[in-house]
């Protein structure tokens, strides 16, 4: 906060210790690092000094960059090999792989899990909010969202319908939206003419789970592992050159 000089950690940390003040429990914090953050994350905790807040790290690792669409790897320097965060899809395998979510069930009696961006203050405000909308209606998984402009760089909430399978509620990326829209409706991502909004709302990134629903889902086969995909920036039209290295990521939504 340019005006208080407040971190972002500072205004988690008194948001959970506020509510952990409310209900008579410390309620913990799981950050996920990797090598390009998680040591100066650990300086960051260390120097607050972080009350009526448990903290938990959990660090993922790099995956190779792709230089091109031939998939050749791509190098930081002449002999090293550069490397990339694999995503923010990690979180569900490590959550399971550190413990921290059997831990969390079993130990400390948590009913719902509320995951968030690092940099997405304002989504403290949906906290309580989208937690009594999931009890209340007994979801298992929620996710927040935004209003969206047709053809917004965001990631859109759609249910995506397909004959003799369940319909399944899901966020589809803005670069795979328009496509898919035009080729189900032959009019792609249009802004309704009442709201001024695209129908499908932007994805906050900011999911609520079921702890007990959650746990089950990450032990069981899939191992808390999600499906990877390739976003890379193209340098031009011919989407021959890629502006900068990419690689294999993967989502926690």
């Amino acid at each position: 906060d340019g005006l208080s000089g407040r971190t972002f950690l500072d205004m988690y940390r008194e948001y959970i210790a506020a509510l952990s003040a409310r209900i008579g429990k410390i309620l913990p914090l799981a950050i996920m690092t990797s090598d390009d953050t998680d040591a100066r994350t650990r300086e960051l905790i260390a120097e607050k000094d972080i009350q009526g807040c448990q903290v938990e790290i959990i660090k993922q690792d790099k995956v190779v960059a792709l230089s091109d669409g031939d998939a050749r790897i791509a190098l930081d320097g002449k002999y090293k090999i550069a490397t990339k965060p694999h995503g923010h899809g990690d979180v569900h395998s490590l959550m399971r792989s550190s413990g921290l979510a059997r831990q969390w069930l079993d130990d400390y009696g948590l009913e719902y899990l509320f995951f968030f961006q690092d940099t997405n203050a304002l989504v403290l405000h949906t906290v309580l909010p989208s937690l009594g909308v999931a009890q209340k209606r007994d979801f298992s998984m929620n996710s927040v969202c935004v209003p969206r402009r047709a053809g917004e760089a965001a990631g859109a909430i759609a249910k995506l319908v397909k004959k003799d399978e369940p319909p399944l509620v899901i966020n589809v990326e803005y670069n795979q939206l328009d496509p898919l829209l035009k080729a189900g409706n032959g009019q792609g991502d249009i802004n309704d003419p009442k709201s001024g909004f695209s129908p499908f709302p932007g994805n906050a990134n900011v999911l609520v789970m079921k702890l007990k629903d959650y746990v089950q889902t990450i032990e069981g086969k899939d191992r808390g592992v999600v499906d990877e995909f390739v976003n890379p920036k193209y340098a031009d039209e011919t989407k021959t050159k890629f502006k900068k290295p990419t690689r294999l990521e993967c989502m926690m939504q």
